[in-house]
């Protein structure tokens, strides 16, 4: 499910070059530039349900030997994914793995609303899985964060986040989770990552002074990294059409960036089964020529 995000649609990639894959990737709507790559792809089924709708999922599971659900974080992600397992469950899916949140800060009484979400989703997981085994993925601070940057401030010469520049974390691209779930769902043996949460961090740490530094490498003129106020970022990210719920609850992340807690290691089982590669110089590359122009 959610094979139209980031997360999702990586894994799905991998899946479809992995030998004896058949893969049904779930999502709301077949339209669409990231459902359109995986029409492409050999031994992939593109398959529109809602999965907040148990009826919807009627005969998916069928087959099916694992289960990947990456939804993206919104109002009714509870019932959402409540849902899905449910359906896991009655169906008799052998394995699912869920995509969580910041494992340090997931918590049922969280300072962030969607990390809240995610605590109560696998407290039911936990209680309702049954016989189905399942491993939960606890990402660092994405890469793709940044494309606030991309699109919103670097044409300003500035990147802003409300920390101290120099703190660091283990920034990790969201193709490197999606890897990291297509082969924990290709293992011989599921019982092997059963009932684990698993942290996941890029292969370094990293700090906003040193991400401007490569934005400036890469853009040949020089970005400064800013301290706005956490209140003046919110303010920022829904001028850039994030939810107000969403923003306030993204900014919790800056609060344990700044101390030091997001510059976690990727846990053993995760580094064994498909550890992450991909650098934040790597995605700035990647993404920078696509930034508009400087303001005049």
């Amino acid at each position: 499910a959610g094979a139209s995000g980031n997360v999702g649609s990586a894994a799905v990639h991998t899946l479809a070059q992995m030998a004896g894959a058949q893969v049904k990737a779930l999502t709301r709507s077949s339209a669409g530039d990231k459902v359109a790559s995986l029409k492409v792809l050999e031994n992939v089924d593109i398959v529109e349900c809602d999965i907040a709708d148990r009826t919807s999922l009627s005969g998916v599971f069928d087959g099916v030997t694992a289960a990947l659900l990456t939804c993206g974080n919104h109002q009714g992600q509870v019932a959402t994914e409540k849902s899905f397992i449910d359906a896991a469950v009655a169906a008799g899916c052998p394995f699912l793995v869920k995509l969580g949140a910041v494992r340090c800060y997931t918590a049922k009484d969280s300072k962030s609303e969607y990390a809240r979400f995610h605590a109560e989703i696998e407290e039911h997981l936990e209680k309702t899985a049954g016989a189905m085994k399942w491993t939960v993925l606890c990402p660092n601070w994405f890469m793709s964060n940044h494309l606030g940057d991309i699109f919103g401030s670097l044409p300003l010469g500035v990147i802003a986040y409300p920390l101290d520049p120099k703190a660091k974390a283990g920034v990790v691209d969201p193709r490197d989770v999606g890897d990291l779930a297509a082969n924990l769902m290709m293992a011989p043996d599921p019982s092997a990552h059963h009932g684990l949460k698993l942290d996941v961090s890029g292969p370094e740490n990293i700090s906003v002074t040193e991400i401007a530094a490569l934005y400036s490498d890469a853009l040949s003129r020089p970005i400064a990294a800013v301290k706005p106020s956490v209140e003046e970022w919110i303010t920022a990210g829904v001028g850039g059409g994030l939810e107000e719920w969403l923003a306030r609850a993204a900014s919790v992340n800056f609060i344990y960036w700044e101390a030091g807690d997001l510059a976690f290691p990727t846990s053993p089982q995760a580094l064994a089964a498909a550890p992450p590669k991909r650098t934040m110089a790597a995605w700035i590359k990647e993404w920078s020529p696509r930034s508009p122009p400087p303001a005049v």
